[in-house]
């Protein structure tokens, strides 16, 4: 499975909507604020939804990772590569997440820091 930019998969979001998928990105914990986002910044897109538009909403399944929310927050505001099922919007929101602002969800399943060497896994 290929690594895919949190922009790439924003654009394809229709085709992988419901797929497992693995992305790159800065994660943010913030209350409200769960997401991976773009990197490099300077490759953000610039449309209607402002800082969301290069910004993918989480959550995470604990189970499937085998940690507790304490335990995810080595990870807040780091690169990091996920692996999780990507969901479009429902077309009654029109986005995801809080106030529906984000273009696409994903619901993570793995996570760890960002090496490229290595294939997304349990972080344990």
């Amino acid at each position: 499975m290929d690594d895919l930019s949190v922009n790439s998969a924003i654009e394809q979001v229709s085709t992988l909507n419901g797929k497992l998928v693995t992305i790159v990105g800065a994660l943010s914990l913030e209350f409200e604020g769960r997401c991976i986002d773009h990197i490099p910044r300077s490759e953000n897109i610039n449309d209607d939804r402002g800082p969301y538009s290069s910004s993918i909403w989480i959550d995470f399944d604990l189970e499937a990772i085998g940690h507790n929310e304490v335990w995810l927050r080595q990870f807040d505001k780091r690169h990091v590569r996920v692996m999780g099922v990507l969901a479009a919007p429902l077309p009654e929101f029109g986005g995801c997440g809080h106030f529906s602002l984000w273009p696409a969800e994903l619901m993570i399943k793995a996570i760890e820091k960002n090496n490229p060497a290595q294939p997304c896994a349990k972080e344990s």
